[in-house]
This record gives C-alpha cells, sequence and structure tokens, in this order.
C-alpha cells in the first residue's frame, strides 16, 4: 500500500483556505494460488413486489455468484417476506448445484421485514468459526421496511455494529420503491457498497461489479489519521467517508486530529480523499503528519501502519494550484453535491436541487481544462441527471444518490501506473493446458509482466483448454478489471465446447467478450480502438 499525499496550494499562500489530498494506492495483488477465503450471507427480499422478472434476475445473478465463488468459500442465504426464509444454511461451496437449486425454490410472500431477514445472516456469520474468512452480506430490497425495525438510526448502527465486528454489509436498492438515503446510509455505515438497480437486466452486472470488489480484497477496516499541528486549522472533509475529530486538548473548539474510517480496499485499486484546511500563519509548522493503518488480507489479516510527513513550504506565497489536488477536490465536491441533491429532490425541493447541479457544471466546466477526459466525463452524468429531473423522472434521486456513491473515492479513469505507458497494441495470451488452481498464478504473473510493458488490449486464446475451474473464473474476472480500468479490454477466443459450457453456466459470456477466432477477437478490439481515437 502507497499512501501519499500533497496540498493544492504552498503553505504560505495568501488565500485563506488550502486543500489537502490525501491518496491510498494498492498493489496489484499477490499471485498465490489461494485468496483468502469468503464468507458471504445473501438477504434477498422476497416481498410481493419482487414478483415475477424482479425476482427471476435476482435469483440468477445470485446463481451466478455461487458458480464464480470457490469450493474454499462459504455461504448462506435468506429470504424475507413476513417471515424470514433459510434458503441455505451456511455451507462451503463444494456442491454448487445444490445452492442453485435452493435459490431456484425462492416464492414470493408479502410484506418486507428486512431487519429480520438481515440479522439472521449477520447473526449466521458472526458465528462462523473461520478466524481468516472475510465476511460480507449483500442485503437487496425493493421498499422500505414494513414489518421488524423500521428506525432508520436503529438500522445504520446494526450496519456500524456489525462492521466493527468484520461483517460489512452491501445495499442494493431495486426499483422505485426504496428510501435510497436510508439503504447508502447502511452501506456506509457497514462498511460495504451501494448499488442501485433500475430495471431487471442490470442485477447480473451489478452482482459481478460486486464479486470483483469482495473478490480481490487487499485491506480492511483502513483507518487514516490527519495530525493538525498548531499553525493549521482544520475546516472541512469534502470526501464523503465516515470520519470523527479529536479535539486539542490545549486549545478548545480546535480539532488536533481528524480521523477517516476508509473501509475495506481491493487489490489494483486508488482512493482519493480530500479535506479543507487554513492556514493560520500564527505559527509555521515544518510538516502535517497523516497515518495508516489496515489488516493486509494477503498476509494474514496482519495489522500494517504507514505514515509520511508532508513538508510546508511557508516561504512561497504565490496562489499557484496543483491540478491534480484541483481535479481531485472537483470530483469531491461534485459527489457530495450529488448526494444533497438527492436528499433535496426527495424531500420536494426540486427547484433547489437544479439549482445545485447547475452550480456544479458550472464549476467543472470551469475546471475542464485540467482533465478533459475526466471533467467532460464528469459534466456530461451531472448534466444527465439534470435533465433526468426536468423529465420528472421518478427514479432521479436514486440516481443521484447512485452516482455519489460512485465518485465517493474520486474517479480515475485511466489507472495510474508509475513509469507505465500505455499504448494500443493487442497481447495474444495463448493457454498450453487446462487452468485451474495452480495454474492461475502463473497466467496472472504472465499478464501482469505484460501490463508492464504497456499492453492494455488483450486476446486469451483458450483453444488447448478443455477445462476451467472457479479459481479460473475468478482470474479472468479480475484480469479484466485490471485491464478496463487502464482504458482497456479483454477477450476471450477459441473457446471448446466444455469451456462454452462453463461461461454459458455462470453468465460470464455476459460480463467478458467470447469471440470464435483469435482473429475476430483482434478485429473486434481494433474496431473498439479506432472508435475510442474519433
Amino acid at each position: 500500500m502507497i499512501l501519499s499525499a500533497k496540498l493544492m496550494r504552498p503553505a504560505g499562500s495568501s488565500a485563506k483556505s488550502n486543500t489537502l489530498l490525501i491518496r491510498l494506492n494498492s498493489p496489484t495483488g499477490p499471485v498465490s494460488a489461494q485468496r483468502q477465503p469468503l464468507v458471504l450471507g445473501l438477504a434477498l427480499d422476497r416481498s410481493w413486489s419482487m414478483k415475477g422478472s424482479k425476482m427471476d434476475s435476482v435469483i440468477q445473478a445470485s446463481s451466478s455468484l455461487v458458480n464464480w465463488l470457490t469450493r474454499r468459500d462459504f455461504l448462506t442465504a435468506v429470504a424475507y417476506a413476513e417471515d424470514v426464509q433459510v434458503i441455505q444454511p451456511l455451507v462451503p461451496l463444494a456442491e454448487k448445484n445444490s445452492v442453485i437449486h435452493r435459490l431456484n425454490s425462492i416464492q414470493v410472500g408479502t410484506s418486507t421485514n428486512l431487519s429480520g431477514g438481515w440479522l439472521h445472516v449477520l447473526r449466521t456469520l458472526e458465528l462462523h468459526p473461520i478466524a481468516d474468512g472475510y465476511k460480507r452480506v449483500i442485503l437487496l430490497t425493493d421498499g422500505n421496511p414494513t414489518l421488524g425495525i423500521k428506525d432508520p438510526v436503529q438500522l445504520i448502527q446494526i450496519a456500524a455494529d456489525a462492521y466493527k465486528k468484520g461483517i460489512s454489509t452491501t445495499v442494493i436498492g431495486f426499483g422505485n420503491d426504496f428510501n435510497e438515503i436510508l439503504l447508502k446510509e447502511i452501506a456506509e455505515s457497514g462498511g460495504g457498497n451501494f448499488y442501485y438497480v433500475e430495471t431487471p437486466e442490470e442485477t447480473g452486472d451489478i452482482f459481478f461489479k460486486e464479486f470483483g470488489d469482495i473478490g480481490t480484497l487487499y485491506a480492511q477496516s483502513i483507518e487514516l489519521k490527519v495530525n493538525f499541528p498548531k499553525g493549521i486549522d482544520y475546516l472541512d472533509l469534502v470526501s464523503e467517508v465516515s470520519s470523527y475529530q479529536e479535539p486539542d486538548p490545549e486549545e478548545t473548539g480546535r480539532t488536533k486530529t481528524l480521523v477517516l474510517e476508509v473501509g475495506d480496499m481491493r487489490a489494483d485499486d486508488v482512493k482519493s480523499l480530500v479535506v479543507q484546511l487554513r492556514p493560520t500563519k500564527k505559527e509555521t509548522p515544518p510538516n502535517i503528519n497523516i497515518s495508516a493503518s489496515y489488516y493486509e488480507l494477503t498476509d494474514g489479516a496482519k495489522l500494517e501502519q504507514k505514515t509520511i510527513d508532508i513538508p510546508l513550504d511557508w516561504n512561497d506565497d504565490s496562489a499557484k494550484e496543483d491540478a491534480d489536488v484541483v481535479v481531485e477536490a472537483t470530483i469531491a465536491k461534485t459527489g457530495k453535491g450529488l448526494r444533497k441533491a438527492g436528499t433535496l429532490l426527495k424531500e420536494g425541493y426540486t427547484d433547489e436541487s437544479i439549482a445545485l447541479l447547475n452550480d456544479l457544471i458550472k464549476e467543472i466546466n470551469e475546471k475542464e481544462e485540467l482533465a478533459p477526459e475526466v471533467l467532460q466525463t464528469l459534466g456530461f452524468r451531472v448534466s444527465s441527471l439534470k435533465n433526468r429531473i426536468l423529465e420528472n423522472s421518478p427514479t432521479a434521486a436514486k440516481h443521484l444518490v447512485a452516482s455519489a456513491s460512485e465518485l465517493q473515492y474520486g474517479a480515475m479513469e485511466n489507472f495510474p501506473d508509475d513509469g507505465v505507458e500505455y499504448h494500443d497494441q493487442i497481447f495474444a495470451y495463448r493457454t498450453n493446458e487446462d487452468i485451474d488452481l495452480y495454474r492461475c498464478p502463473e497466467i496472472k504473473t504472465a499478464i501482469q509482466e505484460k501490463m508492464k510493458e504497456g499492453y492494455r488490449y488483450i486476446v486469451f486464446n483458450l483453444a488447448k483448454s478443455s477445462y476451467i475451474d472457479s479459481s479460473a473464473i475468478g482470474m479472468l474476472i479480475q484480469v479484466a478489471g485490471w485491464l478496463r480500468k487502464r482504458g482497456g479490454e479483454l477477450i476471450v477466443s477459441n473457446l471448446r465446447s466444455s469451456v462454452k459450457k462453463v461461461f454459458s453456466i455462470t453468465r460470464l459470456e455476459s460480463h467478458i467478450r467470447a469471440s470464435e477466432t483469435e482473429e475476430e477477437a483482434q478485429s473486434l478490439l481494433k474496431a473498439w480502438i479506432e472508435s475510442k481515437a474519433v
């Protein structure tokens, strides 16, 4: 893990305030044969409003998730309505077909006892004896609680308490009738993700994205501390992240330390956090101290600590600004603004919500030249969200809150790799045997070496592989994630009938493109590259 930070302006700048950018970079991840076991719990809404295509899509996506997991992972599933039905007790995934069969037995009920289903899964995971397993609940609902615990404060506290015990909660809101503000706060307090599914067709993509997150975890329970020396005052946390302040015992009303509860982080990821501060110039300290502590999951959940000192230049009184900090501050401010706009809209303040979005668009346009590709995309997204409001879309508030969640830790369109210049050449990796748990490390190492050479478009030729297991599926998902973060893509080719069957059963074909031949895959990637250049 790399911890870095910098200021927008020199400490001696004549500006009244300054901005601090803190950035965490996790490594691509180990290529060891076995990752940490996942202990997952599904709490699925089966109320009457889930009837039909909603329930069908959730069952299909859950079944795909089962197939993507390995035999070392564990899963339990409950479905809740007016009561809680245990669909699958917690078991190792040695026999996946029986688990999928049980998932397909879910029938809809009437009410929504969200807390009942969620608490049942939390208890099951808490009592699970495996010490080195990563525990997460995926809570899915399409409405507000009608039975059990309904108080938002209590529900948020449940998530926070569970996370302190090592169990995170991801929340998926489905359709038009749930409270997006509440679900996002549950996810934030629970150390998980918040997703919005507008139509049944999107469900599989959300489960795929969630698996990509939990299947490559690098660090858990990340905590950052920013220590403000005399002469530097804390003003505000721009990024949307849980935090608390430790007061200065020597000066009433002054913050001595800001503690940021960042949560979990997957391998090959970047998290950017933005803090506003003010140099008082009553004193001129030499630096600002920042520390990070976390459990590194690739090393037996070993506690790791990092610390850096950011030097302060008090002699430079210029107003010159660091473009990188300006861009990340703009993204963070936009994320916070989208969440506020969603709240305003939900409370009936439509004009105020639109006015806020207009202000965000104006600021993004003013900064666009600093990072055209990133900020043009961001400006287009905010404009599209504003248009949803103008069109009286009933889901506009949900899209605002979901977009805010996606911008929580910055938005790096092209992943930064020091010393690597990515190009548009295509590399073809050709397997020479079947792929299982023990072959995956060798393949990932080979791909990483090619990425260091600047390759981000890869064809994966499986002509000589008649068998791939769930570890190979996870490996392909991980590699696709690496490439897409860098503006590239993965296409698999030459699938034998036995491998095609695996792709079909796991629905991997919906997320990773497959071609009949390597030549066809090359042509598809070339067309993709040309279209991006236009």
